[in-house]
């Protein structure tokens, strides 16, 4: 966990006085997270096997930038509980899902971002399944987040609220915060998203000493083109914020 993390790292110093030879060994856990059920052919029309692809790919990727241990979970075990339960204790989280950009509970114009959790194999998503920004900033208590996917639709508009659940600033300047938050602004198609996020994770991770940038990356993967967009009102469009000259490693 990284505020317990923190108290470790303090309780080192105060030993290091007795001990030259203990030295704190950080853990920069992670989560994937991959709603599965609601893209089944009952709830979408057709047999969508893009979400265990991303599940595995994220984790991969994830892993190769130095994130351990990756925890989370695809289908059924994707719930609104297990992932607010973890994700206080992650430095970087990927989620795959159904997201929009909901009203507040204090009503329109004002906006609390939210994805779905995996509604299980008897039913479709619903409304009870939004997890949303607001109570994932309650989770999250202000700790820092280094890179956040949300493989979703909307969570990259410029209307969204969940970077700031993480505390990730909309700002696309070399601040030297360690951050990069990335989504989408439109509806998507997961071939699509999964064309764009494997592209830019394998360009992010073929740098020698991870010597690449995400700004770097998502240029890149964006530059490739051949993605498949809904219709004329929902082109593809990856959007992000953060510090463009960060290279995706934790800590």
């Amino acid at each position: 966990m990284k505020r317990a993390g923190a108290l470790l790292a303090s309780l080192m110093v105060a030993v290091s006085a007795l001990s030259t030879t203990a030295s704190p060994i950080q853990a920069h856990t992670a989560d994937a997270w991959s709603n599965s059920n609601a893209f089944r052919s009952a709830c979408v029309g057709f047999n969508n096997t893009y979400p265990q692809q991303m599940y595995s790919m994220a984790r991969t990727q994830m892993a190769l930038l130095g994130y351990s241990p990756i925890n989370g979970a695809v289908g059924s075990s994707f719930t609104r509980s297990g992932f607010l339960g973890h994700v206080l204790s992650d430095w970087g989280v990927y989620v795959h899902s159904h997201g929009d950009n909901y009203w507040a509970s204090s009503g329109a114009p004002n906006v609390d971002s939210g994805f779905m959790q995996d509604p299980g194999t008897t039913r479709c998503n619903s409304s009870a399944d939004i997890i949303r920004s607001s109570a994932i900033k309650s989770a999250t208590l202000g700790t820092p987040y280094n890179l956040v996917v949300m493989s979703t639709c909307y969570l990259g508009s410029s209307t969204s609220t969940m970077p700031a659940a993480f505390q990730i600033e909309k700002r696309k300047a070399n601040i030297g915060a360690r951050e990069f938050f990335l989504g989408y602004a439109h509806s998507t198609f997961d071939s699509s998203a999964y064309r764009f996020e494997s592209t830019f994770f394998t360009y992010l991770n073929a740098g020698a000493n991870h010597s690449r940038t995400v700004h770097q990356a998502f240029t890149y993967a964006a530059g490739i083109g051949g993605y498949t967009a809904p219709d004329s009102a929902n082109p593809f469009e990856p959007n992000w914020w953060g510090d463009p000259n960060y290279n995706g490693v934790p800590g």
